[in-house]
């Protein structure tokens, strides 16, 4: 299959502001960094399931969570927290504080809101007890948890509902500076129950439904699996896909949550993964692989009125993602009634592409979409790679994608049962995605280690080229004696730089290299802002 080769190096927002001196030309596209493993974890802690979050007040800050299994086999977990403070490149891991009554907890979701506060949104379940007809796992309602610390340490939990049919929640909070509901936070529910929905005004300290009612109205009687958008102007935007049905159905709000509206379906004639795989135990799984796979939906909001959902699809006899896009803020929906293809260009053979989520970037309205892609990649065993799809116009096309992970993984390793079938191995039903003001964060389930870790990538969309770097150093290193002061050339002019000056040893060092990482760039402008703003200052 055809792909675009992978691209070391990244561009941050600290490059734009530190390119003073146009030493680099700026290039548009995707960009991954090194992965980063996140978690350390036994054979016996599973990881899978995740979701992330950007903090909008400090983008070095990240907050994860997953699930985290302590008996894998029989399909018991809990949710792992874990949170970053530079950029993803080491990762510490925190716990949620959990009631007595309580034996697991599933679905993780998380976003943080204008303020810096994240939130995580958990479903609390016992035991079941097969004697009396229960289930495996018995749900205990819906519970949100709040962090004003980066995801360090977690409030109690302030329980929604205590329904005992809730699962599949998303939370998305308000961030838009010109909605009249900003700071709202959301939250929708529901797995083959009720669609259950709940907000706060007051950034997570209470809680209410639609209107005045209690957390957990009923917005509609069935759903699965529903997810939320909010528009520029405020509009709530709340989709979801139905397991084995050809629709997407979607509500949507235009007061913040006081009241929605059920709009007709964005998407109809759509081939769901549920109907047109095999199945162990009713989970769809593909042909050469035993874990399970669901169509579920995602969605996002981008500038301009528009609104993208996307989706796994079965209609060309392999998955592949497919999307749909309004511009009128939901009103209308644009192209085919059963969507349009997210890479048209691209032959994936047979590959599987599924697990979509999408994201777009606050600052420059870029849309990203990533998935997994399911195959033999190079000859080797049914791998998982992961890959990212981007958009410069709006949804209207994705010409560029890269593959975002260093090596394919095995969903076989260290797989936990799903609800404890053997025959049934559960990577997740979703993995994370978000944006930032122009790079993405991406976390999944990886097993190169030989356990079910989290590992992490940000996805730049710029990247700096620079000229030959020896023959650039050494232009500016023009007069300065080995070790000594001399002259450097900035900006056309000729400075002083002083004996063992920083500059000196910082340009010995990089002469050897051919590219610059986003660290060497801000070291050595800085370096050449500092001698140009105080030439004669002695070390």
């Amino acid at each position: 299959m055809p792909a675009k080769p992978r691209i070391s190096g990244k561009l941050t927002a600290e490059i734009s502001r530190h390119n003073r001196f146009s030493l680099g030309n700026v290039q548009t596209g995707l960009f991954p960094g090194p992965d980063h493993q996140v978690t350390q974890s036994t054979p016996a802690q599973s990881r899978s399931e995740s979701v992330i979050a950007i903090n909008p007040r400090n983008e070095l800050n990240m907050v994860g969570a997953s699930k985290k299994f302590f008996e894998p086999k029989k399909y018991h977990f809990t949710l792992g927290p874990v949170y970053t403070f530079d950029g993803g490149k080491s990762w510490s891991e925190s716990r949620l504080p959990m009631q007595s009554t309580w034996d697991v907890m599933t679905d993780p979701t998380v976003a943080f809101d204008g303020s810096g506060t994240v939130f995580l949104v958990g479903e609390p379940n016992r035991f079941g007890h097969a004697e009396i007809g229960e289930e495996d796992l018995v749900g205990l309602g819906m519970v949100v948890y709040r962090s004003t610390d980066g995801g360090v340490t977690w409030s109690e939990p302030i329980q929604l509902t205590t329904d005992t049919n809730d699962d599949k929640q998303w939370v998305r909070c308000d961030n838009n500076p010109g909605s009249p509901h900003r700071g709202n936070v959301y939250v929708a529910w529901g797995a083959r129950s009720p669609l259950r929905f709940a907000r706060s005004v007051d950034h997570g300290v209470t809680w209410t439904g639609a209107g005045n009612a209690a957390p957990g109205t009923q917005l509609a009687t069935s759903a699965f699996g529903p997810d939320i958008s909010i528009s520029a102007d405020g509009t709530v935007h709340i989709f979801w896909h139905y397991p084995a049905s050809g629709t997407i159905e979607y509500l949507r709000s235009v007061d913040g949550g006081a009241s929605f509206h059920r709009q007709p379906s964005a998407v109809s004639g759509m081939s769901s993964l549920t109907g047109h795989l095999p199945e162990n135990y009713d989970w769809p799984h593909f042909e050469h692989g035993q874990f399970r796979v669901l169509t579920l939906v995602t969605s996002c909001a981008v500038p301009g009125d528009v609104v993208v959902v996307a989706w796994a699809d079965m209609r060309e006899g392999h998955s592949r993602i497919y999307y749909r896009r309004s511009t009128d803020n939901g009103l209308t929906w644009k192209g085919p009634q059963s969507g349009q293809p997210l890479l048209p260009q691209v032959t994936y053979g047979d590959f599987e592409c599924f697990h979509p989520q999408i994201a777009c970037t606050t600052a420059t309205g870029i849309l990203g979409c990533t998935f997994y892609v399911f195959g033999q990649w190079q000859g080797q065993q049914y791998r998982i790679n992961v890959q990212l799809a981007g958009s410069w116009d709006f949804g209207k096309t994705f010409p560029w994608f890269v593959t975002v992970t260093d090596q394919p993984w095995n969903p076989l390793v260290n797989a936990p049962s799903a609800h404890g079938h053997s025959e049934v191995h559960f990577i997740g039903d979703y993995f994370g995605l978000d944006a930032g003001a122009e790079d993405f964060a991406v976390l999944w389930t990886d097993t190169r280690t030989g356990v079910q870790e989290l590992f992490s990538d940000v996805v730049a969309t710029k990247e700096v080229v620079y000229p030959h770097i020896p023959d650039l150093v050494g232009e500016i290193l023009v007069g300065i004696t080995q070790g000594g002061g001399g002259l450097v050339v900035v900006g056309g002019k000729l400075l002083k730089v002083p004996p063992n000056s920083p500059l000196v040893r910082l340009l010995q060092l990089l002469a050897g290299r051919d590219r610059l990482e986003t660290a060497d760039i801000g070291d050595l402008e800085d370096a050449l802002e500092d001698v140009r703003q105080h030439p004669s200052r002695q070390d």
